[in-house]
C-alpha cells in the first residue's frame, strides 16, 4: 500500500496544476455536458450507501439461515459479510475525510476570486473552507474499491467509471481537480485497508497466493468458483 499511497501523492500534485485552469474553463463554459455533471455529483453522497449497506446488514442478520441450503447460506454469508464491509469502507474513508477537510482548511471554488485556489485557513469546521479533500470523490473511491474486489475481471472500467462520478464535483463547482484526486485516493487506500485488516482476521475476505488485494470469503453466487470459493 505504500507504493500506492506515494503514487497517489504524486497524482495530487499533478492535479494541483490543474486547479486554476479546471476552474475558470467551468465557470465560463455553459456546456449541456458539463451542466449533466453537475446534476448526477449527489451519486457520490455516503449516506446513500452508508444506510443502504446498514439495512442489508440489519436485514440480513435477521432471517432465519437455518432454513436456508448450503449454497443460500454461502449467499447470505457474503452479502452480510460484504454490507459490513462497505459499511466500514465508506465510514472509514469519510471519517478520515472530514479530519483532514478541518485541519487543511481549504477555501472551496465558490472563494476563487478572493485568493485563488492556494486559500487556505486550517482549523475551519465551515463548509467553505472544506474542499481538500472531496468527501463526495471519497465515497466513491471506497465504492470503486469495494467493486473492484468484487469483480476484479472489470477492475478498470469500475475504477474509470467512480472516477468520472468523483469528477462531477468539479463540474459541480464544488471542488478543485486536486481536491477529487485526494478524495478518490483516500477513499480507495481506505476501503483497501479495511478489507485487507478483515482478511488478516479471516472476516469477509482472505489473502490469496500473496496477492495485495484480498478476495472475497464467500462465493457471490451459489454456483461453485474456484476463484471465490
Amino acid at each position: 500500500m505504500t507504493g500506492m499511497a506515494l503514487a497517489a501523492a504524486v497524482a495530487v500534485l499533478i492535479a494541483h496544476f490543474f486547479d486554476d485552469s479546471a476552474t475558470l474553463f467551468v465557470r465560463a463554459s455553459y456546456s449541456p455536458f458539463l451542466a449533466a455533471m453537475a446534476e448526477i455529483t449527489d451519486v457520490g453522497k455516503s449516506q446513500w450507501y452508508l444506510v443502504t449497506a446498514a439495512l442489508m446488514f440489519i436485514g440480513i442478520a435477521g432471517l432465519d439461515w437455518e432454513t436456508r441450503n448450503g449454497s443460500g447460506r454461502s449467499r447470505l454469508a457474503f452479502l452480510f459479510a460484504q454490507a459490513g464491509y462497505v459499511f466500514l469502507g465508506v465510514g472509514f474513508a469519510r471519517i478520515i475525510v472530514s479530519i483532514v477537510k478541518v485541519l487543511v482548511g481549504r477555501a472551496r471554488p465558490i472563494l476563487f476570486d478572493e485568493g485563488g485556489s492556494l486559500h487556505f485557513q486550517p482549523f475551519t469546521a465551515t463548509d467553505v473552507f472544506n474542499s481538500f479533500p472531496s468527501g463526495h470523490s471519497a465515497t466513491m473511491g471506497a465504492v470503486a474499491m469495494a467493486l473492484m474486489l468484487w469483480f476484479p475481471r472489470a477492475r478498470i472500467p469500475i475504477f474509470l467509471i467512480c472516477a468520472f462520478a468523483a469528477a462531477t464535483r468539479v463540474a459541480a463547482r464544488a471542488h478543485y481537480p486536486s481536491d477529487v484526486v485526494a478524495g478518490y485516493a483516500v477513499g480507495l487506500l481506505s476501503a483497501l485497508f479495511v478489507a485487507r485488516w478483515l482478511a488478516r482476521r479471516r472476516v469477509a475476505f482472505r489473502f490469496r497466493n500473496n496477492e495485495s488485494l484480498p478476495v472475497p470469503r464467500f462465493r457471490v453466487w451459489g454456483r461453485k468458483n474456484s476463484r471465490n470459493g
